[in-house]
């Protein structure tokens, strides 16, 4: 049994979360409960761009020629903004812990904003929006797919924010956006490793005497069942196969609103997406791979977290025959409804997901295990629990649970009814389509 790690809070509220391994390193983590859907009417971006700030727009301590000398040292060192937090990861040898903490609470408490770094991050914001706005299926994605299935502010707001605010962005807004949460009652540093047996009084000397502010945690708003259909075919050139376009691929995304992580049905809804999309002997898989050779990566997927409960198919669709691919999608849901799964089927879909669910790893962490695969894994286990997410030993025992009868019973509560009637969200991107 994993042993739990340690937690203290300290007179601010700023928490500590520690866990002792067998490792000649420490991996670290700072989340800051504020992020882009923090931001006001006219700050489209200005999380985003105070976390380019942090890292590299100096301190008060130090000039943005000397942080960089800093952080360059570190074994790794990165920050990530998203719609709830600010997370702030570093890996050290552990001879650089004070080193370690002393930069990152400089960086949150005392930014310098250095008015050049300014003008520099500007560029490099833009070009980063840029190339995310430039990638293939962008506007199908965003434009048409995640707001039509979500319907929310808080599960399709664009991060990395608008460019017209970013051209113009100041000092000033990077100061009022950071003073309403980088408090210290709004933060968690998360650290494994080979750690000091003082770690509480080393942590509290940098983070402990900081003065408490107005800073608050945003919990994502509840997305609702899908009250209509909304399907979308758009031309796209990226997929085109041009030594042979006849055999091009079509790019297909279908998606229902289900419940979230916390609902009875969580489990179960894991189950029936392992049957339909990840099982080599019925479902998806068996008609339109290996039956029909219409994909190779066809697959379905189910995600409870952020209070939005997702059930989706998608892969690379034959483009010539994807209209009959979307038949077979709506029979194999009828099958779900109306024929009882054979036991052993549910039995290996159960061990599938048993896996993966014990294995599990939320981002940006997934990514960086091969930094640290012993330390990043126990800040991930701590991140996961910050989140107050389904506890993954109860997930494992309500996947042990699932019944052949409940696969049917959710499927037929949740599933589309059929691909006329239905309420799903449908977006193909064929490439030859003018």
């Amino acid at each position: 049994m994993r042993e739990k790690f340690q937690t203290y809070t300290f007179d601010n509220g700023f928490r500590l979360a520690w866990q002792p391994t067998n490792s000649k390193t420490i991996f670290g983590s700072l989340r800051v409960s504020h992020g882009a859907l923090h931001e006001r009417d006219g700050e489209e971006g200005v999380a985003h761009f105070l976390e380019h700030m942090l890292c590299e727009g100096g301190t008060l301590k130090y000039t943005p020629e000397e942080q960089q000398r800093i952080r360059g040292s570190f074994g790794y060192t990165n920050a990530f903004t998203s719609g709830t937090e600010t997370s702030i990861p570093g890996g050290i040898v552990s001879s650089d812990l004070e080193g370690y903490l002393d930069m990152v609470s400089q960086m949150v408490f005392s930014p310098r904003l250095d008015q050049k770094v300014l003008k520099q991050q500007q560029k490099v914001v833009l070009s980063e929006v840029s190339r995310k706005k430039g990638a293939p299926g962008f506007e199908d994605m965003w434009k048409f797919f995640i707001p039509e299935i979500t319907r929310s502010r808080d599960h399709s707001y664009f991060v990395l924010g608008d460019e017209q605010v970013i051209q113009n962005i100041t000092e000033t807004q990077l100061r009022n956006f950071h003073s309403r949460g980088y408090n210290p009652n709004n933060m968690i540093l998360m650290v494994a490793g080979n750690l000091p047996k003082n770690i509480v009084e080393r942590v509290g000397n940098y983070f402990g005497d900081q003065p408490v502010g107005p800073g608050k945690p945003i919990v994502p708003s509840k997305v609702k069942p899908l009250e209509k259909t909304s399907i979308r075919y758009s031309s796209a050139p990226d997929l085109l196969n041009k030594d042979n376009p006849e055999e091009s691929n079509s790019g297909l995304s279908l998606a229902v609103v289900v419940p979230d992580e916390f609902h009875e049905d969580s489990a179960a809804l894991n189950i029936t997406s392992e049957i339909l999309g990840h099982s080599w002997t019925t479902g998806l898989k068996k008609r339109i791979r290996s039956e029909e050779g219409m994909s190779y990566d066809i697959g379905s997927g189910y995600d409870g977290s952020n209070n939005y409960g997702y059930f989706g198919i998608g892969g690379g669709i034959h483009t010539r025959r994807q209209e009959k691919a979307i038949d077979i999608i709506f029979e194999e849901f009828d099958k779900l409804k109306s024929t009882k799964l054979d036991e052993e089927e549910v039995i290996r879909a159960k061990k599938r997901a048993s896996y993966e669910t014990a294995n599990s790893l939320e981002n940006p962490f997934a990514q960086l295990v091969s930094t640290d695969p012993v330390n990043v894994p126990e800040v991930a286990r701590m991140d996961y629990e910050f989140d107050e997410r389904v506890p993954i030993d109860r997930k494992l025992e309500q996947i042990e649970r699932v019944t052949p009868e409940d696969v049917q019973r959710v499927a037929s509560l949740y599933l589309p009814s059929d691909r006329k009637t239905g309420k799903y969200v449908m977006m193909v991107r064929d490439p030859l389509r003018k």
